[in-house]
């Protein structure tokens, strides 16, 4: 009963250590959500194979969305225009870059892991960006009755 008990303690202490950083993290999130509108994003993210993965990369890496949270924002830009590597892009970025995400790699690593974090998600959120955009298929597959005999 003492482990369940020290577990839960340290916890708390760090979520209280996490806890301001998560405050401000939110706050940088609202700060941008106010002055940067969806609709102005999402022009940029549809034509080109290359400028797109890297403004959304670059879009998504402030956002403090988790890997669960982005996949129907991903998805509304998919259907908002943006190519598929730009969708993709995004979806990396996000939740391994975000804001909150850095606010805890500061308060829980040191500040070289705080900023190799968001470098290296960037560099991996635009590579399978490209790689989707030059060698990846466009079309989604389309419902045929081959699957077991069910139809759309």
């Amino acid at each position: 009963m003492t482990i369940i008990y020290e577990i839960l303690k340290e916890s708390w202490h760090i979520y209280l250590d996490v806890a301001i950083y998560m405050l401000f993290g939110f706050f940088i999130a609202g700060v941008l959500y106010v002055f940067f509108k969806a609709e102005k994003i999402k022009q940029y993210l549809g034509n080109g194979r290359i400028r797109p993965v890297i403004l959304a990369a670059l879009f998504g890496i402030p956002i403090p969305l988790c890997s669960c949270g982005v996949v129907p924002v991903a998805a509304g830009l998919k259907k908002q225009g943006a190519n598929n590597g730009a969708a993709l892009s995004f979806m990396i970025a996000t939740p391994e870059s975000g804001v909150d995400s850095i606010a805890i790699s500061w308060a829980l690593l040191d500040p070289i892991m705080t900023v190799i974090r968001p470098v290296a998600g960037f560099i991996t959120a635009v590579a399978t960006g490209i790689v989707q955009n030059y060698f990846g298929t466009d079309d989604l597959p389309e419902n045929k009755e081959t699957v077991k005999g069910t139809s759309g």
